[in-house]
């Protein structure tokens, strides 16, 4: 046999269910997602991790490009990150399948990008600049969570990544536990946790007394009260 014919045929095959080539449309998917799909079942097929690096070179678009569509995914609710496999993030489409056997379609597409849409895009978009890198599917998903499940506040996620950058501690996990931790403590706005944190130094707030009579009367000083900045937490 060809030495070609047989590496071709060594290769394998990836199989595709009939009903999903009929109605992938439906269910919210395009051509290249489809494609993407298929791409992602067949090294996962293969024991492979199905990394968007190498699925980005084999359909030739950036790796940007690839994590999108799959977070786009994850957003229709088509797929989810299952976590770290032994080689790394496993992508399950349970989802779509259940789907398809259900006649579910997609819901109506909405072009209005929405308040809480925008306040997820910024929190990605610092998180990526404060990595210096893109986040990895699951890392998506994690913040989805804290969206969706947690219901943290945008704006005490934004805190969150400043204090763990100021900490050195560029981890979803560690910023995760500080929002955690402020939850748990009630502390449910920026000024709420710098005074948290000015009570834990000891700083002592004091009133501006009331009776100040002008020239006549000896100047006092005032207590230094630490002014709220963000770069400082």
């Amino acid at each position: 046999m060809d030495d070609k014919l047989q590496a071709f045929l060594q290769a394998g095959s990836t199989s595709l269910e009939n009903a999903l080539l009929v109605h992938y449309q439906d269910l919210g998917f395009d051509n290249d997602d489809l494609v993407l799909f298929l791409q992602v079942k067949r090294l996962q097929d293969q024991g492979d991790q199905a990394d968007p690096k190498v699925v980005a070179r084999i359909m030739k678009v950036t790796e940007k490009t690839v994590v999108s569509r799959l977070m786009s995914m994850v957003d229709r609710g088509l797929m989810k990150v299952a976590g770290q496999g032994r080689q790394g993030e496993i992508y399950d489409f349970l989802p779509l399948y259940d789907r398809l056997l259900h006649g579910q379609g997609l819901r109506p597409a909405n072009n209005v990008v929405s308040a809480g849409e925008k306040s997820r895009q910024e929190v990605v978009r610092i998180l990526q600049g404060e990595f210096g890198r893109n986040l990895s599917p699951l890392e998506m998903q994690t913040v989805a969570q804290w969206f969706d499940q947690d219901h943290f506040d945008p704006n005490m996620m934004v805190l969150a990544i400043q204090e763990a950058v100021a900490n050195n501690a560029r981890s979803l996990r560690y910023i995760e536990a500080i929002l955690v931790n402020w939850q748990r403590d009630n502390l449910a706005s920026p000024q709420a946790v710098q005074i948290a944190k000015e009570k834990r130094r000891g700083v002592v707030y004091q009133a501006r007394p009331a009776n100040d009579q002008g020239q006549n009367q000896p100047e006092k000083k005032q207590p230094i009260v630490p002014t709220f900045k963000l770069d400082d937490l």
